[in-house]
């Protein structure tokens, strides 16, 4: 049951709109006459406004100027003027004179409006200007309406606002989670002798090393690679920290000699002295003393004192001597940490033998499967551009034209330059057109309608996403992605309960969740509208959107503390939604 809250004190009004000031700027500038505060108005006070706060509905913005003039008929034979106008900071429209009309003496005016909306018209004011004669000043302005009460246009169709998160647009030919590389750890420890720093080449060292070779074969890109030279606490490896680090270092050398992939700048050096975390991490793994007797080396070692001071009271602990002789010469040690992953999905060999197809006049000795995943694993869109176009050239697939153009679609999309976004763009278009002439596929279809609406063509892609959808049928995940898309574009070009249609799959995309909140709000479904907003919350709350769509049904439902509380929520997720909250006529008894 949806309660109405109205909130009628003063008082709290106050204090909402104060919070409010507090985080949102004033749209309206102090600098404009226009906008300031207007005194009682001689002319023009009973002229109105129907509806009393513009809105969009579809492409067009429609309403009704009526009322008398408040002059005499001694007045009118001066014929006076009144023009409509609308006016933004970065435009305006001047909408003509209002014709007005003598009734026995009570002077009338009456004008229907209906504009092809524009972008800057959602933050320009509906003003009458009123004069005492054609060309003659105008004496007298009343603004009838601030802002245009659009959120339609917040409709997530791949759009970003400045300093959110680029989303990603298209779908390449793979499953985009499922290759990503995981970067994988390793601990290895190389010992040394009591009291030295030279490498040591006994059959423990060389196992260590194997394994360490192992590794880096299954995964060489390497994340991190730190080593930390170690000195048990035994007199004969000396009292200060040099010796570890002098370990660290040779370990360093013969880990370049030993893998030449590794380069110098990778190795991060560092020793650890005095310090009794190694032998807490060996103790762990020491099985040949019971748990009870374990926990009373734990609790000593986390008890107050000094380094000494722990080490003498742990030596008091039964079978201690037993423990020293196992753990004390791990400790004589350089500890190995590798952090890394496969390179763009390949092992070693074929990493090779995708560098010798990679160079001038080198000849492909991979299968098409290999170098999918190649590129499909590195994260980098220049190295996927890099992949794909070469794929093209050893493969005749539509898959490589599909991959290579939605790479092209998302470098544009990160581009502020214009220009240099749509020559990326015109080439996404040229990819996707020659992958499907050598075969029409709904993925193909689908990434073409993704593009037609970055490029503003929505009517042209909403044919293409609708002839996707058709041959799309079975593969569930692709269809989704194109109902989506097409539920998008109808809420963006009115047909909210259409768009409601194509949302009937099962959601998780916050982007989504709004877009069918924005749909049911639209058609006045404020419970259902809330419901798909707070998902939309619940999915990613950093997304911002959802709380801006809560806020607009809490003003429907006249709950103002609620509104407060969600704007409140989107600038702190969203500060890019500032200027639309404060342009929104729906929010303006916040500001005036």
């Amino acid at each position: 049951m949806w309660t109405k809250v109205l909130i009628n004190t003063s008082r709290l009004q106050t204090h909402l709109i104060i919070r409010l000031f507090c985080l949102v700027f004033v749209f309206f500038s102090a600098e404009q006459k226009l906008y300031s505060q207007q005194a009682p108005l001689k002319y023009l006070g009973s002229i109105e406004l129907a509806p009393q706060k513009l809105r969009l509905e579809k492409d067009s913005i429609r309403f009704l100027i009526s009322g008398k003039l408040a002059i005499g008929s001694g007045l009118l034979t001066k014929q006076p003027e009144v023009r409509l106008r609308l006016l933004a900071k970065q435009d305006s429209l001047d909408l003509g004179r209002v014709a007005l009309n003598d009734q026995t003496g009570i002077t009338t005016l009456q004008k229907k409006v209906a504009l092809y909306f524009q972008p800057w018209m959602e933050e320009a004011s509906l003003v009458l200007d009123f004069s005492l004669g054609k060309n003659k000043p105008t004496v007298e302005t009343k603004i009838l309406a601030k802002g245009v009460h659009a959120p339609q246009l917040l409709v997530r169709l791949g759009q970003y606002l400045p300093g959110e998160t680029v989303p990603r647009v298209g779908r390449y030919d793979f499953p985009e989670k499922s290759v990503e590389a995981i970067p994988q750890s390793k601990a290895v420890y190389f010992k040394f002798e009591p009291g030295k720093s030279e490498w040591l080449a006994d059959s423990e060292n060389q196992k260590a090393k194997m394994e360490l070779a192992k590794f880096l074969e299954q995964n060489p890109e390497i994340v991190s690679l730190k080593i930390t030279g170690l000195q048990s606490p035994e007199q004969a490896e000396g009292r200060t920290s040099q010796l570890g680090f002098r370990r660290a270092e040779q370990m360093g050398q013969k880990l370049l000699e030993f893998f030449p992939a590794i380069s110098e700048d990778q190795i991060n050096l560092q020793s650890r002295w005095n310090d009794w975390l190694d032998f807490r991490v060996l103790l762990n793994d020491y099985r040949e003393i019971p748990e009870q007797t374990k926990a009373r080396y734990y609790k000593e070692l986390d008890s107050e004192g000094t380094y000494l001071e722990k080490g003498l009271r742990i030596k008091a602990i039964p079978d201690f001597e037993r423990v020293a002789a196992a753990i004390y010469p791990k400790l004589r040690s350089a500890l190995v940490q590798l952090t890394a992953k496969p390179y763009v999905g390949l092992d070693r060999q074929k990493k090779n033998l995708l560098r010798e197809s990679l160079a001038a006049g080198g000849k492909n000795k991979l299968s098409y499967a290999d170098w999918a995943l190649a590129a499909a694993a590195t994260s980098s869109l220049d190295e996927k551009a890099f992949l794909y176009a070469s794929m093209i050239k050893w493969f005749a697939s539509p898959a490589p034209f599909i991959n290579l153009g939605v790479v092209r679609m998302r470098q544009g999309q990160e581009l502020e330059d214009n220009e240099s976004r749509a020559v990326l763009w015109e080439e996404a278009a040229r990819l996707l057109e020659e992958a499907n002439r050598m075969q029409v596929t709904p993925l193909g279809l689908y990434n073409q309608g993704q593009l037609k609406v970055l490029q503003g063509e929505f009517w042209e892609a909403y044919k293409i996403l609708s002839e996707a959808s058709v041959l799309a049928k079975g593969d569930a995940p692709l269809s989704h992605s194109i109902e989506s898309l097409r539920g998008a574009l109808d809420v963006q070009r009115g047909d909210y309960k259409l768009a409601l249609l194509r949302f009937g799959y099962p959601m998780v995309s916050t982007e989504d969740w709004f877009n069918k909140g924005l749909a049911c709000y639209l058609i006045g479904d404020y419970q259902g509208a809330n419901t798909a907003f707070e998902a939309s919350v619940l999915a990613q709350r950093e997304f911002g959107y959802g709380y801006f769509g809560l806020a607009l049904v809490a003003m429907e439902l006249g709950q103002l503390e609620s509104a407060s509380f969600y704007l409140e929520k989107t600038i702190t997720a969203k500060i890019g939604l500032k200027q639309k909250i404060a342009a929104d006529p729906i929010f303006s008894q916040f500001f005036d």
